[in-house]
């Protein structure tokens, strides 16, 4: 009975779960850079970077079992027309990671930028090709869908900055906003005449 128990938990842990690396992660560079302009302390944003990188951690080591583990509970997240979406919160805060990494341990930040821009790209390139197959359902077209081509690339931009390849920023910036504005149009006709 325990292990059925142990077994649960692992298995309902979705990638959406890496939104709360997004939110704590968020709420610390917001107030690292607020200690740069006020004249307030870094150690708060210092901690929530810190904490969101434990998070990150926790649910990486989590996703990696499951993965072990319940291939098929993964692989049935990753084929979903809408949880697939949240799939690419793994390279989106991993990258994240990296940039709190940056004024800490720089090989670190790269490693990590390396390894998520990468899991980004092409997890980004294979649920593109998937839409443009024609057979995603129309209830599935959500704003979830921007996650792995918008944000994800908007984030990548962030982690070239940090890291000092702005040219590669440049163009992970160009390729988020014409994704943005490839799936504005299809997102916004569907929530218009389709409702929830």
């Amino acid at each position: 009975m325990r292990n059925h128990k142990q077994s649960d938990r692992v298995l309902n842990l979705p990638a959406g779960y890496f939104g709360i690396v997004l939110g704590t992660i968020g709420m610390g560079f917001a107030w690292r850079y607020a200690s740069q302009i006020w004249a307030i302390s870094h150690w708060p944003g210092d901690i929530m970077v810190i904490l969101a990188m434990i998070i990150w951690a926790l649910l990486t080591l989590a996703f990696l079992s499951r993965l072990v583990r319940f291939p098929h509970s993964v692989m049935a997240e990753v084929r979903h027309p809408v949880m697939s979406s949240f799939v690419s919160l793994f390279p989106a805060t991993t990258m994240l990671v990296a940039i709190g990494f940056v004024p800490w341990y720089r090989p670190l930040a790269v490693a990590l930028f390396s390894v998520g821009v990468v899991i980004q790209l092409a997890y980004a390139a294979w649920q593109t090709a998937g839409l443009w197959r024609g057979a995603h359902p129309e209830e599935a077209t959500t704003p979830g869908l921007y996650l792995p081509t918008v944000a994800n690339n908007f984030i990548s931009a962030m982690a070239c900055g940090a890291l000092g390849y702005n040219d590669a920023g440049l163009v992970f910036l160009g390729a988020g906003v014409f994704s943005w504005l490839s799936l504005e149009p299809v997102i916004l006709q569907r929530l218009r005449s389709c409702g929830e």
